[in-house]
């Protein structure tokens, strides 16, 4: 992502004080697997949104809709309409969408579109760009389709020629295919990112989503899709694992150097300013913004550049106080990986409110399992050999012992909340003699001598049953479920 300055849309001028982070190691920040689709959910202003639509009898069966797709190729309006339709059909019965690959509709569609006279441009291909979230969700294998025909490629060169157009629609358009065919698809991730074929003169698809923000810096719809476009290009969120490395770290890695990284953080700024300016909160920009964060904060030795120099963790802390789940998922999720530095622990923990305002939003939307993930994950990373932050999060009424205990009676059956939910009672009742008291008079013993009863040997509770056992172990709560002697076949 070398490029000399000013030759992106955002001029090179790094994150305030980003030459003064000190070097480290990167810390594995866990990704949450349930929600690796959020990040294709389309905004209604760019041609899609997130919420299931009822259904609707006056569209037509998806097979009907298929047919008539295919006979529309050279019709411009005849063929944006059926892509609406389908859209529509999808949100109805979204058990149709893999159809779209089984009955070729996306091989024929693809093909119409590559033709004159839609040539990967115009209001047809606009059209199919903008129901992406909802052809690909959930489906790789219509993904996986939808490169094999050359439309990610067409895609890129659709926000190109947007950008340099100044087509506005037509770059928001670009950016949302970009951000749903790559969410969960590491081959998809690679042909967008095109970073062996990437010059300063025809950068690839993450460059082009930091042109396009500097491009239209006053569109927060714009703003929204490319860093969540730049954002799927850099998650490592393909839950197929091949033998090699994924595309998504390689990427990650270019847009993480110390030449791509000042670009990011000034997305980030810049967006943080839009939702500032606000009426009210837009949401899916600061998910997004603090999404695309987080994957910065892999990046340990700018954490505290980013977090104290550049003064990013109190708006990070705002962020918490935002009615709405996926945000306040998103701003622990930050806090969480800004934990890997020291000195910004200590400032979160013990030295602002910043961990008591955390319980409070975790109490506030606890109904949420992967913001009790999130939540007490953070609380687990902040109490790691942390005496007085211990204590400080079980000060008060409600600390965090009968948090934990809520949280477990809503979650019980989901191995990642239980897990963060145990090590972070256990790192407290063995640092304070208060909280070690507290817990004794709860229920969650029960709760994790269940975890281990019910779920020893499947692999997907393996570390939840790991972390019980050892927190029941310690404190001499686990009568009757200790481990038998394997001995080998000499004995």
């Amino acid at each position: 992502m070398a490029d000399t300055e000013g030759s992106r849309g955002y001029q090179a001028t790094p994150v305030p004080c980003m030459d003064e982070a000190k070097a480290g190691e990167e810390e594995d920040v866990a990704e949450e697997q349930g929600d690796v689709a959020e990040g294709a959910a389309a905004t209604g202003a760019s041609g899609g949104t997130s919420e299931a639509a009822t259904a609707d009898g006056d569209v037509p069966e998806m097979m009907d809709l298929i047919d008539t797709a295919e006979e529309s190729g050279e019709d411009i309006a005849a063929l944006t309409s059926v892509l609406q339709l389908i859209q529509r059909r999808i949100r109805a019965t979204p058990k149709d969408r893999d159809m779209l690959t089984d009955f070729d509709a996306i091989s024929n569609i693809c093909k119409a579109l590559a033709n004159p006279p839609h040539s990967w441009h115009g209001e047809a291909m606009v059209m199919f760009c903008k129901i992406m979230p909802d052809v690909c969700r959930t489906s790789n294998i219509n993904r996986g389709t939808l490169r094999d025909e050359g439309f990610l490629t067409a895609a890129v060169e659709l926000l190109r020629s947007a950008v340099a157009r100044g087509d506005e629609p037509a770059a928001i358009a670009g950016c949302l295919a970009l951000s749903a065919t790559c969410t969960a698809n590491d081959g998809n991730k690679k042909v967008v990112a095109q970073l062996a074929e990437s010059t300063p003169d025809k950068p690839g698809g993450m460059l082009l989503c930091l042109d396009a923000m500097g491009r239209f810096p006053a569109s927060a719809s714009l703003q929204t899709e490319a860093i969540c476009a730049l954002r799927a290009c850099m998650t490592d969120d393909d839950p197929r694992k091949a033998s090699c490395d994924p595309s998504a770290l390689e990427n990650r890695e270019v847009a993480l150097s110390d030449e791509g990284f000042p670009f990011l953080g000034i997305a980030v700024q810049h967006a943080f300013d839009i939702a500032d300016k606000a009426e009210k909160p837009l949401v899916r920009l600061l998910e997004q913004t603090l999404l695309l964060l987080r994957e910065m904060a892999r990046r340990q030795d700018f954490v505290k550049a980013l977090a104290i120099n550049a003064k990013l963790l109190p708006r990070v802390q705002a962020a918490l106080l935002v009615d709405d789940p996926r945000v306040v998922r998103a701003a622990l999720a930050v806090l969480r990986a800004f934990c890997s530095e020291e000195e910004v622990r200590d400032e979160i923990g013990l030295l602002s409110d910043c961990a008591c305002q955390c319980i409070v939003a975790v109490h506030k939307h606890i109904a949420t399992p992967v913001v009790c993930e999130q939540g007490f994950g953070l609380f687990a990373n902040l109490t790691i050999r942390k005496t007085p932050i211990a204590a400080k999060l079980n000060e008060g009424e409600r600390g965090i012992v009968t948090l934990a205990q809520d949280a477990l009676r809503l979650h019980l059956g989901r191995p990642d909340v239980a897990r963060s939910v145990v090590q972070t009672v256990r790192n407290i009742a063995t640092q304070d003699e208060a909280a070690s008291a507290e817990v004794k008079e709860t229920d969650i013993f029960e709760f994790a001598r269940s975890i281990v009863k019910d779920h020893e040997g499947d692999s997907r509770w393996h570390g939840a049953v790991d972390i019980s056992r050892q927190f029941l172990r310690e404190f001499r709560a686990d009568a009757g479920m200790e481990k038998k002697a394997v001995y080998n076949q000499f004995y």
